[in-house]
């Protein structure tokens, strides 16, 4: 329900209710705000302001909330989006019209990929709409950006009633933490600096799915009983495990267990990729045959909060027996026909971790050791030796960014340390260089590595100087295959071609920053290295053959072919 109580003409703004006027301190929309998100450990956003948002943005800025400006929109929302993969929480804050309809392309993402974004959006005031005026940045009527976001979030409001904004505020909020999807804020500039009245809750109450005690403990035995008589079980861990903090829960269950672990792309990294019992990625026909055997020929598949989409199961090239299959969502799960309602993930995956005893054989190699990397003096690069290279590289300091596409694609043949962000579902291009601003922030003890194609990096390879600017300072690697190469084998044409961009260059026009082009082994050897060792921004442009793929990308389409 939206705050639609206050109309013009029956009360003015300024106006309090009657039990406001017993307050000695006034509260208002942005004290109440930015202290509801310090609560849930949230001290800044990403946006770009607008007049009809600049008092907010500076009110916010006054009560200890900054906003990070970004180049563009829609990068402040993919940056907001990795914050809050990482932070439990995000927002981005922009200005009404042509800054929020920016962002509903990054919104849409969230919502598919289960994120907890917040968007913050500024708008034209309450009295300036008297009439149905012609103001800037207005579509049809004052109402259609909120119209569109009612779409793209699970809770909404317009801030537009003080007797009742810091109730709606908190509403929002803690739909968004529930439902792990975006929420949306939309405050007039007439009502920010308006006294409000106190919340009625001291607290923001989120509330986790429902669960079923008795049927929680009917579960985790027959989950044990069916684990017991399991020779050969996998865990498959997906992107909800990662959405309601379970990552320590999943690997105490797995090393209790000892059970291997293989991840969704939408949860890389989410299980330590060089931990013992990773397996890496499944993603159907995506994945190695080493990890495919081992994940489909398992005696037992037990999936937590995995999300079944076409891209994440390698466009349904997965084959997972549903008789031989636990299958924890985030509300129920369901063991071979037997479905347990009210038994969420969020208890059944600790439940299940505490029940389990450590027998077998304990698991001592991964399939995905770091490998050593030596280059061949002058041989051109190609993606799998650039994958292969980055791996080499990587460490526990860093943390992994990768775009869709063939970045996203090669990167199931590497190992993350730590956390791998990515647009694994709804595959938006351009998220990785924005995303890790906002990684960078929300864990600036890691170093953001970012792999990007050279047509997403087009895109937004811009907010590289912006994550410059507010102290963050990736290693970006862009693989230039001379256009959208993930699409040619599907249908080329002149469409796919793109202007060549010389990336490593853009440090010297942002005045900060190194940039290196490497076209054989050595160059690429050489380049990371520097890189490593660098605490600068820095821009690796890898030139790789048009028409070259990485075996993980051969995999699916030969997966795809004998198909048809």
């Amino acid at each position: 329900m939206l705050a639609r109580n206050y109309l013009p003409g029956t009360r003015t703004p300024s106006s309090k209710p009657d039990h406001y006027s017993a307050r000695v301190d006034d509260l208002t929309i942005s004290q109440h705000l930015a202290d509801r998100l310090r609560q849930r450990g949230v001290d800044r956003g990403f946006g770009i302001v607008g007049d009809y948002a600049l008092r907010l943005f500076a009110d916010l800025e006054e009560v200890g909330f900054p906003i990070l400006v970004t180049a563009d929109e829609q990068g402040a929302a993919f940056a907001a989006d990795a914050y809050a993969r990482l932070k439990g929480l995000g927002v981005v804050a922009v200005t009404y019209g042509v800054g929020g309809l920016k962002i509903a392309n990054a919104v849409a993402g969230a919502w598919a990929e289960q994120v907890p974004l917040l968007v913050v959006s500024g708008a034209p005031g309450l009295r300036e709409r008297a009439g149905d005026v012609l103001l800037h940045h207005k579509i049809r009527n004052f109402d259609s950006q909120l119209v569109v976001f009612e779409e793209l979030t699970c809770a909404q409001a317009v801030i537009d009633n003080p007797a009742i904004a810091a109730d709606e505020i908190d509403r929002v909020i803690a739909e968004v933490l529930s439902q792990q999807r975006p929420g949306y804020l939309e405050i007039p500039r007439d009502m920010v600096e308006v006294p409000i009245a106190p919340p009625r809750q001291e607290h923001l109450r989120a509330h986790l799915p429902p669960v079923d005690d008795d049927r929680l403990r009917a579960a985790v035995a027959d989950a044990m009983d069916c684990l017991r008589d399991s020779h050969t079980p996998v865990v498959h861990a997906g992107a909800m495990v990662w959405r309601r903090g379970l990552g320590p829960a999943l690997v105490e269950a797995a090393e209790r267990l000892q059970v291997p672990v293989a991840t969704s792309s939408l949860a890389k990294g989410l299980f330590p990729e060089r931990h013992p019992l990773s397996l890496g990625v499944y993603m159907g026909a995506v994945s190695s045959p080493e990890v495919v055997e081992r994940v489909e020929g398992a005696s037992t598949v037990v999936s937590f909060g995995v999300l079944n989409t076409d891209l994440t199961m390698g466009a349904f090239t997965a084959h997972l027996d549903p008789h031989r299959h636990i299958d924890a969502q985030d509300t129920e799960v369901t063991i071979g026909l037997r479905t347990y309602k009210d038994v969420p993930l969020w208890a059944f995956l600790p439940a299940l971790a505490h029940a389990a005893s450590g027998q077998g054989e304990v698991v001592t190699s991964s399939l995905h050791p770091r490998p050593d990397f030596t280059p061949e003096s002058g041989a051109p690069l190609c993606v799998a030796r650039v994958i292969a290279a980055v791996d080499a590289h990587l460490d526990e300091g860093h943390g992994l960014l990768v775009d869709p596409g063939e970045c996203l694609f090669a990167s199931v043949d590497l190992s993350a340390p730590h956390w791998c962000l990515a647009s694994a579902y709804y595959a938006t291009m351009g998220y990785a260089v924005p995303g890790a601003l906002g990684a960078g922030i929300a864990e600036p003890h890691l170093r953001p590595v970012v792999l990007v194609g050279d047509g997403a990096f087009a895109m937004t390879g811009l907010e590289a100087a912006t994550a410059a600017f507010h102290g963050v300072t990736p290693i970006i690697l862009v693989l230039d295959n001379h256009g959208y190469g993930t699409q040619r084998p599907m249908k080329d044409g002149a469409f796919n071609d793109i202007p060549a961009l010389r990336a490593e260059l853009l440090p010297s026009v942002f005045g900060t920053g190194r940039g290196w082009l490497a076209t054989t082994e050595d160059e690429l050897d050489a380049a990371l290295a520097e890189a490593v060792a660098s605490d600068e921004l820095c821009i690796i442009r890898a030139v790789v053959p048009q028409g070259d793929r990485s075996p993980a990308l051969l995999r699916l389409t030969d997966a795809l072919g004998k198909r048809v």
